[in-house]
């Protein structure tokens, strides 16, 4: 994976984060409505998502981003996914069926951004490795 590539997944998982904080913090009533979960977890989550689209612009606007962040960041991904499923298991019996549709989908598309991110994370550091030797 090139550089350029890991840039653009990291700027595009960025602009999904901003995305859900936008509809989390302007549509919370409404998105809490629809997908069954109480308005504290949908503020939660989109307070969370503005964190790590702040943090994923960042790296995804270096010229070469940071392995190690890049790392942290796919951890952190893999913990949001923890997280989703957490949810999904604590609030099943409230969930809509729309409700469920996206903490699952939403759960495996951030563990497919995770992957991206921590196999660009993996060629860095090696590309890194192979300039200092």
């Amino acid at each position: 994976m090139t550089a350029d590539l890991l840039k653009k997944i990291l700027l595009i998982d960025a602009a999904t984060c901003a995305a859900i904080f936008i509809a989390h913090i302007v549509a919370g009533a409404s998105v809490a409505t629809l997908l069954g979960l109480s308005p504290a977890y949908v503020a939660a989550g989109g307070w969370i998502c503005l964190g790590a689209a702040l943090v994923l612009g960042f790296a995804g606007t270096r010229k070469v981003p940071s392995a190690g962040l890049v790392w942290s960041i796919a951890l952190v991904n893999l913990g949001w996914v923890a997280a989703s499923i957490a949810v999904f298991e604590i609030e099943l019996a409230k969930l809509t069926g729309i409700g469920t549709a996206i903490v699952l989908a939403q759960a495996a598309g951030v563990s497919g951004f995770a992957v991206l991110e921590a196999l660009g994370a993996r060629e860095i550091g090696r590309n890194r490795r192979a300039t200092a030797a």
